[in-house]
């Protein structure tokens, strides 16, 4: 039986994805969703390690920031 590949949902975003949005590195990215910046994120894998955020998320303030 051939195996079958995952194709990517466009709807979930990589961090990298979400980082040349906003313009900032990945890795500010992952402390955005580790303070909870992000309501909508999934983290994949066993040991929950790769994250995807929703593309909504793209469309709200941007995190880090506060709303004055």
């Amino acid at each position: 039986m051939a195996e079958q590949l995952a194709i990517p949902d466009p709807e979930w975003l990589t961090c990298g994805e979400v980082a040349r949005h906003f313009r900032v590195s990945a890795r500010t990215v992952l402390r955005w969703v580790d303070a909870g910046e992000f309501e909508a994120v999934r983290r994949l894998g066993p040991s929950g390690r790769t994250v995807r955020i929703h593309r909504t998320e793209l469309d709200r303030a941007r995190p880090g920031r506060s709303a004055a």
